[in-house]
């Protein structure tokens, strides 16, 4: 899909990073000083956003590997452009690094002295600096942050709650504490305002909480290029652009039945909102024609709320496998599970859609739980997506826990790992729903991590919302990984609208499918 960028692990970029330099010959020494003319660049855009005439001060603090090495020539490149810098370099002086030195070198020859920690803390006010460079760590890391860096760590938060925004603390690569490799914390952290990472973003930048401590990640080119791959491309991709761009054009020429007709199973005789909120998102994302199929108890609810879809509804009492069928045979993708229930006609609703629907189909929220508790069922499924039908799930941590016969914080731990299991398990799509969700199929090679979206998002009828727009992305005929990357940005999308208009406390499900045609426009 065009726009896709790639986001790797710490031992890929040390690779790519190997391979540029030894491969083709680019000096490591050419690409640091590409990399710290990057980051002095970034403190000058911010420095020019401020209107004070005065000299800025900066400190650059600086660990003993290469990061650190990047951050006194970052801290030289800044004293050549007028800025006053002062240099601290943490840890073992007897471990520093090669290039490392041979900055500090550079730096004396040119005037810049290097300082202790202990003499910088004892000796300069928290808020006597405009500016941190944090050189500390690089994407290496993975021991807790202990000792003197820990005091470090803590004191370049110190001084940026001191100054706030008058402050601008910028991480080298990564924010110093972070895994590059999952976003987790190792301990503490430092919280930047920006990152510059080179030429791909890391996993940890991306994926929460080490998002949070990123600030406004920037990705520059400094030489490490797609060629330095070598033909082995990175495992993970995300986006960050329009979510119209995720769609094939419209055929100018189609109509209703070229753009899909949905058949919408939802909905029960004690839930209503399930089927108007799914199949409502449906119309809006694009659908040609939506059919919903539900409880007889919702009728006056569609009927008033969705006057643009086909009804066809069922008795509690009654067998619904022809009535079923028939609706089946009219559509041309469905979608089952918001609302239907996990007792009483639920079961037998999914039962008949996985023995005898022919095309693709997405599964959410009842269905979920149904194929979890149900050995029958599951069978039905993993068997679903064998024969050339896309297969879509959208499971929430609970109901991906259940599916995957796992608890919630051990799902957690692994979202980028276990996602992919469970799609070769069930032969389909998955979309492990959460703060950045997962999006893997069982026939690619890549997992994707979604950006879009927000924590107003977190509200009841969401997925609902969600499992609509796959049905209607689902008429354009792209494959299930490509049509579960659109349909989770592009609902993302709408719920960073809906933030927008009305603020994230007050957000509910329909708010987010009433932003669906900005998203789309």
């Amino acid at each position: 899909m065009n726009g896709m960028k790639y986001a790797v692990t710490s031992q890929e970029m040390k690779i790519y990073d190997r391979n540029t330099s030894e491969h083709f010959g680019v000096a490591t020494e050419v690409l640091m000083e590409r990399a710290s003319l990057s980051v002095a660049d970034v403190v000058d855009e911010w420095k020019s956003k401020r209107e004070a005439k005065r000299t800025y001060k900066v400190l650059v603090m600086a660990g003993v590997g290469n990061n650190g090495g990047d951050g006194v020539c970052v801290g030289r490149l800044l004293k050549q452009r007028g800025y006053q810098v002062s240099l601290c370099v943490v840890g073992d002086p007897t471990k520093c690094s090669d290039l490392l030195l041979k900055q500090l070198s550079i730096a004396e020859k040119y005037g810049i002295h290097k300082d202790t920690f202990s003499n910088i803390r004892c000796n300069k006010s928290e808020a006597d600096f405009d500016i941190i460079v944090d050189g500390l760590f690089g994407i290496g890391l993975s021991r807790p942050v202990t000792g003197d860096y820990l005091d470090a760590v803590n004191y370049i938060n110190s001084c940026k709650r001191q100054r706030d925004s008058d402050m601008f603390v910028v991480s080298i690569d990564i924010a110093s504490g972070i895994s590059a490799d999952d976003g987790h914390v190792c301990g503490a952290a430092v919280r930047a305002d920006a990152t510059v990472t080179f030429n791909q973003a890391k996993i940890g930048h991306i994926m929460y909480p080490g998002c949070e401590y990123t600030g406004k990640l920037i990705v520059e080119d400094v030489g490490i290029t797609d060629e330095s791959f070598l033909g082995k491309e990175p495992g993970v991709i995300y986006y960050d652009g329009e979510g119209r761009a995720l769609l094939p054009d419209r055929n100018p020429a189609g109509n209703k039945g070229t753009y899909g007709k949905v058949l919408i199973i939802a909905g029960s005789k004690d839930i209503s909102g399930a089927c108007v909120l799914c199949a409502g998102a449906c119309l809006k994302a694009g659908a040609g024609m939506v059919r919903v199929f539900t409880a007889v108890e919702n009728a006056e609810a569609v009927r008033t709320l969705l006057p643009e879809a086909i009804l066809d509804t069922y008795e509690d009492f009654e067998p619904v496998g022809d009535k079923l069928k028939e609706a089946m045979k009219w559509s041309t993708q469905a979608v089952i599970g918001p609302g239907i229930g996990t007792e009483g006609k639920g079961a037998e609703l999914l039962a008949d859609v996985l023995n005898f629907y022919d095309k693709s189909l997405v599964m959410d929220a009842d269905a979920l739980n149904l194929i979890a508790e149900d050995a029958e069922l599951y069978r039905l499924a993993s068997n679903f997506g064998r024969d050339g039908k896309e297969l879509l799930i959208t499971p929430h941590m609970g109901e991906f826990a259940r599916l995957f016969k796992s608890d919630i914080r051990d799902c957690k731990e692994h979202i980028t790992q276990y996602p992919v299991e469970l799609a070769k398990r069930l032969h389909c799509t998955v979309i492990c729903k959460d703060a950045r969700s997962i999006v893997a199929d069982t026939g690619s090679k890549k997992i994707y991590i979604n950006m879009s979206g927000n924590d107003g998002m977190a509200t009841a009828g969401s997925g609902d919302v969600l499992a609509g727009i796959l049905g209607a992305v689902l008429s354009y005929k792209m494959d299930g990984f490509e049509t579960a990357i659109a349909g989770a940005y592009i609902h993302g999308r709408a719920g960073d609208v809906a933030a927008e208009r009305i603020g994230r406390y007050s957000m509910v499900a329909s708010d987010i499918a009433a932003a669906l045609p900005e998203v789309l426009r």
